[in-house]
């Protein structure tokens, strides 16, 4: 049976991944803020523990935080971009594994989108994160990947609309059934 571990397993994507998942070949693992809060100083000490006790084969790093430009810069970075930080810190120590890693990005990466700038940035450099990454790990049996769905029908998205100043012409988005059945299916996980 192998291990899949969901990263952010309260988020509206990672339940509809969940949802989807063969329980029959899948132990899933779901990490949620309450486990491990990725804004607490011990969240490394935490997560090392984890992978190294749990040993995943699959990981799917769902976190993000969607904010306006009046989001605190450090919050908006930190949720999108330090946990993934943190498994490519774990596998350069364990490169001997064989493990493949998700990262969900978003459309936002190379479309600018004026009111959400700090988002936009922040996901702009998880794409990079993952390409220096993928080089870095290319002779061993780590693999990243990363996926960059459009603008999602979810409680996140939903929330930053709630708290926005910019409430014209809100699109609701693709629903997360669609986009998680597009994860599992394009990176072979069923």
């Amino acid at each position: 049976m192998k291990k899949i571990l969901i990263l952010g397993a309260n988020g509206d994507l990672a339940q509809a991944l969940i949802k989807n998942l063969n329980k029959s070949i899948f132990k899933i693992y779901k990490l949620k803020k309450k486990n491990i809060n990725f804004f607490n100083i011990n969240s490394k000490t935490k997560l090392f523990y984890y992978l190294q006790k749990n040993k995943p084969d699959i990981i799917i790093n769902c976190i993000g935080l969607l904010e306006d430009n009046k989001g605190d810069f450090t919050k908006i970075f930190k949720a999108n971009l330090y946990p993934s930080w943190l498994l490519v810190n774990y596998f350069i120590k364990n490169k001997n594994l064989k493990v493949k890693i998700i990262l969900v990005g978003s459309s936002s990466f190379n479309k600018p989108r004026k009111n959400y700038i700090l988002y936009t940035a922040a996901k702009t450099a998880l794409n990079n994160l993952y390409k220096s990454a993928k080089d870095f790990f290319k002779e061993t049996k780590v693999n990243f990947y990363i996926i960059n769905p459009p603008a999602m029908n979810s409680r996140m998205r939903l929330k930053s609309q709630k708290f926005s100043s910019i409430k014209k012409n809100f699109d609701l988005g693709i629903n997360v059934e669609i986009i998680a059945k597009e994860i599992l299916d394009k990176f072979k996980i069923r």
